[in-house]
C-alpha cells in the first residue's frame, strides 16, 4: 500500500484525521465556529451540540473513516484533540 487507506484514499496522519473530524463536525453543526475551536474543550461547551448531534458526529466519523467506535469509547471523542488522539492509532498508516 502507498500510505493511503483503501477506503478513503487519504493519508491518515493526525492532520488528515483532524480535518475529517472538523468536516464531520461542520456537517452536523453548521453553526459551529471551527476556526475558533479549542481542541481541548468539549464540543458541547463551545457551541450548541446536543446528544443527538454528538451521535450524528460519531456516525459521520465512522462512515468517513470506515471504523467502528465502541459505544464505551464515545466520550473520548468529545473534543477535537480526543478525536485525533483516539483515531490516529487505529487508522492504517497513521
Amino acid at each position: 500500500m502507498d500510505g493511503k487507506t483503501q477506503e478513503t484514499g487519504e493519508f491518515m496522519d493526525r492532520e488528515t484525521i483532524e480535518r475529517i473530524a472538523l468536516e464531520a463536525l461542520k456537517k452536523v453543526a453548521p453553526e459551529a465556529d471551527c476556526e475558533g475551536l479549542d481542541p481541548e474543550k468539549r464540543f458541547r461547551d463551545q457551541f450548541e451540540f446536543d446528544s443527538v448531534d454528538f451521535l450524528n458526529f460519531i456516525n459521520a466519523l465512522q462512515e468517513k473513516l470506515k471504523v467502528d467506535v465502541p459505544e464505551i469509547d464515545y466520550p473520548k471523542l468529545a473534543t477535537l484533540r480526543g478525536c485525533v488522539d483516539y483515531l490516529t492509532p487505529i487508522m492504517p498508516n497513521a
